[in-house]
């Protein structure tokens, strides 16, 4: 008698290599093609040595503290050199945004983790908002690594008011960072990825780029733009082999919520938010959640993926009506 009866409608039961290929959870070129031909073997489901970003050379922007730090540190883990870069002045746009930003010292310390990690770290100190800066800090990459192959474009600040009081230079300054500060890394790294006809572009946006959000129009239309960025640059890009994609977090653990994170009150009040937004049963989200998403897309699996949009946000975006 046959055996399929032991199995949910009457399927043939699955192969195990594949089921613990799938299980593993490790993906590369070796991976994905063993198992399009059906032949898994033990040694095709081990990660490459020195990890899926081997031999790769990352820029990760806003890497002082919180999401970038946490992406930096699990992209050395994985094999990758990484260029840290910061403006690492708390005092720089203090007036406009009223929180400190991160500092020299935070800087140092996301350089120790990547080094600690056995790779090699390069500091640098630059405002993204400046498209100089960013050249200049993609000319120092390429000097001192010979190559770039990932940009995460992670730098990014939040200042909420009303739209009808919001000040000039907050306004300013929330689209000058988020949204021209990411399009100024692009507009630096990719020559040389161009060139290379190779090369991975993420972006880190926000849920609040899919959905209004109140007393944040800055903030909601910088992410909203650095999706449409994202999207345009995927199109541009494509043709030489590169591509360009975006993660969207929901509330996540960060500098950018000032002292308003050390409140109590605040910060349970914030959690209770996101618990009635999420589908999942969690709230605010730490950085190193999203850190599985930035590697995955730097990574060989992601490499005919481009001009997405990942949400990394506990469900808040099965409510989006498109």
């Amino acid at each position: 008698m046959s055996d399929k009866r032991t199995h949910p409608d009457n399927q043939t039961p699955p192969d195990p290599d594949r089921r613990q290929a799938i299980k593993t959870g490790i993906a590369g070129t070796a991976v994905l093609s063993a198992l399009a031909t059906g032949n898994v073997s033990a040694t095709a489901q081990e990660p490459a040595p020195g990890g899926l970003l081997s031999g790769q050379v990352a820029l990760v922007t806003g890497a002082a503290r919180g999401i970038g730090r946490a992406i930096a540190v699990a992209y050395a883990k994985s094999g990758a050199d990484v260029a840290a870069l910061d403006i690492a002045d708390p005092d720089a746009y203090r007036e406009a945004l009223g929180y400190p930003l991160g500092s020299e010292a935070e800087l140092d310390e996301t350089v120790a983790l990547i080094e600690a990690e056995d790779r090699r770290a390069l500091k640098i100190k630059a405002d993204v908002s400046s498209l100089a800066a960013m050249r200049d800090a993609v000319t120092r990459i390429i000097d001192s690594f010979g190559t770039l192959d990932t940009l995460v474009a992670n730098a990014g600040v939040g200042a909420t008011t009303v739209l009808h009081e919001m000040p000039e230079d907050r306004w300013k300054t929330v689209i000058d960072i988020n949204l021209n500060g990411a399009a100024n890394a692009m507009i630096s790294a990719l020559p040389a990825m161009i060139e290379r006809r190779a090369g991975r572009i993420i972006t880190v946006t926000s849920i609040a780029g899919r959905m209004g959000s109140a007393s944040s129009s800055n903030y909601v239309a910088s992410k909203w733009g650095l999706i449409g960025l994202t999207k345009a640059a995927a199109i541009d890009a494509g043709l030489y082999g590169i591509t360009v994609n975006a993660i969207a977090p929901t509330g996540v653990r960060t500098g950018i919520f000032g002292g308003l994170q050390n409140d109590p009150q605040w910060l349970a009040g914030y959690e209770a938010i996101l618990s009635q937004l999420h589908t999942l049963p969690v709230g605010i989200l730490e950085p190193e959640d999203i850190t599985g998403t930035a590697v995955f897309l730097a990574s060989p699996a992601a490499r005919h993926i481009t001009g997405a949009v990942i949400d990394v946000a506990a469900g808040a975006n099965a409510r989006y009506t498109a």
